[in-house]
């Protein structure tokens, strides 16, 4: 595991995880469990330096992340404040699994790739505050880029970063307040967290390029435009930890591939 993933890994124990989660939703859509340690997080700062090329005759990465193990049915938290918005209680859900096994909420790399397609400009990603909860709990965004945060309830909630290579936040955001943005200079996961909330969390992924993905709620995941070339693809869950394998694509091909999960490796 590289230095730079140890490094986040250890960002994210110091703060703990206080954690955010979904809108009484259904039991896919529950809120995260803040009470284990992250593990050390994915981190392109560990891959040589990236250069943008044109990519001739690129190939795709296509697959699946999928969990294997018992699939852990979470517990209830009593909500002791803001129970009208809120709801009286919280269904904390560590792992959301689909009906075949996979995994959502896994973020996919290419760890060592040092050149391909340059990032695709896009619209800064939304975080929102939305029932007591973040949505998505997984965004990614480039390096140099911006995140914007809303509040959509109508309450106070706060916003709170533990970031090691970027800068930290911590901001109060009342409900109407203006839209908070959240820049990030250096790749790295971030997590994101509400003091006055201790069950809402989410993860910001800053990368250095575009072969990157999160996983849906199937598992499902896709890394288009690829040089030809072999890879070391890895997988990071803030529950599961990682898992690294090898992956080769060939010009104009797609490469399909499912990576296993387990608690405990």
């Amino acid at each position: 595991m590289s230095a730079a993933a140890t490094r986040l890994g250890r960002a994210a124990l110091a703060v703990g995880l206080a954690a955010c989660g979904g809108e009484s939703p259904p039991a896919e859509d529950a809120a995260r469990s803040d009470d284990t340690a992250a593990p050390a997080a994915t981190a392109d700062s560990a891959a040589p330096t990236y250069v943008a090329i044109e990519v001739m005759a690129g190939g795709t990465v296509r697959g699946t992340v999928r969990y294997h193990g018992v699939v852990l049915q979470g517990r209830t938290v009593t909500v002791t404040e803001d129970t009208a918005t809120c709801g009286a209680t919280r269904l904390v859900q560590p792992i959301l699994v689909g009906p075949q096994g996979g995994l959502a909420d896994a973020v996919v790399s290419l760890v060592d790739i040092s050149q391909g397609a340059a990032p695709v400009p896009a619209s800064p990603p939304t975080l929102d505050q939305r029932g007591c909860g973040f949505t998505p709990h997984v965004l990614m965004t480039p390096i140099g880029g911006t995140v914007r945060v809303l509040n959509s309830d109508p309450l106070t909630h706060n916003v709170h970063t533990a970031a090691f290579d970027n800068r930290s936040v911590n901001r109060t955001q009342p409900t109407g307040m203006a839209v908070i943005e959240l820049s990030f200079d250096a790749p790295e996961i971030v997590k994101v967290k509400c003091d006055l909330h201790p069950w809402m969390s989410a993860w910001i992924v800053v990368t250095a390029h575009p072969y990157h993905a999160v996983t849906d709620r199937t598992g499902a995941f896709v890394l288009s435009d690829v040089p030809p070339g072999s890879y070391t693809m890895e997988v990071w869950h803030e529950t599961l930890g990682t898992r690294s394998q090898t992956v080769t694509v060939l010009a104009g091909e797609t490469a399909d591939i499912t990576i296993d999960l387990a608690e405990g490796g």
